[in-house]
């Protein structure tokens, strides 16, 4: 009760003074500059600090920046504007468990050590903070942090962006010092399917750094975290990370965002485990069974203007998963298993060889033969496309080589790569004799992606933009199932949300939906006929901090 009655003083607060505002609606190249500020120790703020030291960005202070996460009551927000559904983060952008480090220092909230920090460094109240923030749902989160901040003296405002997301965000600094973007803070998420996703953005050199200073011993950690191999040196690495970050605070996690799998008593899944659908795993789905007459099952992530393409969501589409095959399987951990395309594949001792041997006799759905040509053919494409992933690009970009020699493909690594086998567990191979001639600029806006060819166990039938889409399945697929899912019927949805779930619930027209909306799945636990299971994954909200200095609005 406390923490609730204290959120709501915190809104409160917002509404009595009108100074605090509110809403009106990733690569530098060459070796690291020193940063513009130290990122700790004994450092001033706008104006005079600690030492006389003049900052032009007083968010250059390791202790204005501690003072605001202290300043958060993450508890009273997460029980009172998210029921619950969300778990408050306090240490560290990684959730507690295995990959957690150890010995962080907790965030909890505390406005008097707020208080004491920001006088520590010389804060006088002056500065406002400009926040920016692109997903609505943060709306009453951001307000009620803006709240905590005036309570501690810390003005913010805030704006909602919409467009020319990429630009306006995570533009690089040119020189270490000035910023390419015009706010002090973004409240923002990154839902990983690797922690270099998470790290490897505040490096110098990435290409979508526009907040963390440039850092010579920050990069040194996410370098060494870079080539760990083994599970042990990856952990080691990791938790290094994560206590520098914890000490220094680049950034500021809130909340984990678990996502939702929502099954009908219409369908049996057969005992396999839901996981993270943001990304691929091994869903056994020509297993499944369905009791409805006409042996369809109703989904959502159905085509809005276009079939998604794989380059950068790998698997949040259902047909991103089973229209086309990867190399590999992974299960529902998103942990490499067994061949899918390739039939076997061997790791050379130093990590830098992976062989493939590629599945003969397999199809494209067009009656093409699949063959490891396809497979080069793919990867090497993929480096090529505006914004691919950077988890794939930075395993595959590492290649010197990609051999052929009859059904077997060898990547040949510079380094040691850790995420290789996660890469081929989750990227499509694509059809080469249907895109070859697409230039990669091209790729997403293609004609292909109006009703894509793939070897996977379902096929596109027909694609009405906007309307619907249906998947039949593949009758050819090389690997047989004992289920009686012949249909796949698709209602479109973005990875925006999904708009209609609840209507479509409501009139028996969903079997399986993928959700991370909270509210909507609040409304489909009320309901008869429905299960809803938690996955909890890597998907943390976390505001960026911007430590460059500011130049323009």
């Amino acid at each position: 009760m406390k923490r609730v009655l204290s959120l709501a003083l915190a809104l409160c607060m917002v509404l009595a003074l009108c100074a605090c505002g509110g809403p009106s609606g990733d690569e530098p190249k060459g070796s690291a500059a020193p940063p513009a500020a130290s990122t700790s120790g004994e450092q001033g703020s706008s104006g005079q600090g600690a030492g006389g030291t003049a900052y032009p960005n007083p968010l250059q202070d390791v202790r204005v920046r501690q003072a605001l996460w202290y300043a958060i009551d993450m508890d009273a927000i997460v029980d009172g504007l998210w029921n619950n559904t969300v778990i408050a983060a306090d240490k560290s952008l990684v959730p507690e468990g295995g990959w957690q480090a150890d010995g962080l220092t907790e965030y909890k909230y505390d406005p008097d050590k707020a208080k004491e920090l920001l006088a520590e460094a010389g804060w006088d109240g002056s500065y406002t903070l400009k926040a920016v923030y692109y997903t609505a749902n943060l709306l009453d989160t951001i307000t009620a942090i803006q709240g905590y901040w005036a309570e501690v003296g810390v003005k913010m405002d805030f704006d909602l962006l919409t467009d020319n997301l990429t630009v306006l965000l995570w533009t690089p600094s040119a020189d270490g010092v000035k910023s390419a973007v015009a706010w002090d803070l973004c409240f923002a998420g990154t839902n990983a399917l690797t922690l270099g996703e998470l790290y490897n953005r505040h490096h110098s050199t990435a290409n979508n750094n526009s907040t963390v200073l440039w850092d010579k011993d920050l990069d040194a950690l996410i370098d060494k975290a870079k080539v760990a191999v083994t599970t042990e040196d990856q952990k080691a690495a990791y938790d290094a990370i994560q206590k520098y970050e914890n000490e220094n605070v680049e950034t500021i996690p809130l909340f984990y965002i678990p996502s939702w799998i929502i099954t009908s008593s219409h369908l049996d899944m057969k005992g396999n485990a839901p996981g993270n659908d943001q990304f691929c795993y091994q869903k056994n789905i020509l297993d499944w069974t369905i009791d409805r007459a006409d042996k369809t099952m109703y989904t959502n992530t159905g085509a809005v203007n276009a079939l998604e393409h794989t380059a950068t969501n790998p698997g949040l589409f259902w047909h991103q998963e089973i229209v086309f095959d990867r190399l590999l399987n992974a299960d529902a951990s998103l942990t490499p298993t067994d061949g899918m395309l390739a039939e076997s594949y061997e790791v050379s001792d130093d990590g830098k060889t992976i062989t493939f041997q590629i599945r003969e006799g397999v199809k494209w759905h067009d009656g093409e033969a699949f063959t490891a040509d396809d497979v080069k053919w793919t990867f090497e494409y993929y480096c090529t496309v505006p914004g691919a992933n950077s988890v794939l690009t930075d395993v595959i970009g590492d290649a010197a080589s990609i051999e052929v020699d009859g059904s077997t493909v060898t990547f040949n690594f510079n380094n040691p790569q850790p995420n290789a086998l996660t890469v081929f567990s989750q990227w499509s191979v694509l059809p080469k004799h249907c895109l070859e001639n697409v230039a990669p600029e091209n790729f997403a806006a293609d004609t292909f992606w109006q009703a894509p060819i793939g070897t996977g166990p379902f096929k596109v039938e027909n694609v009405k933009l906007g309307e619907f889409t249906t998947l039949v399945r593949n009758d050819d697929y090389f690997k047989p199932g004992t289920g009686n899912i012949e249909k796949i019927y698709m209602y479109p949805s973005s990875d925006a949300g999904d708009e209609n779930l609840i209507t479509n619930a409501m009139a028996d027209k969903i079997d399986y939906a993928f959700c991370k909306d909270s509210a909507q799945v609040q409304q489909v636990q009320e309901m008869s006929g429905f299960q809803v299971d938690t996955v909890n994954v890597t998907f943390p909200r976390y505001i960026f901090i911007n430590m460059f200095e500011r130049t323009a609005d």
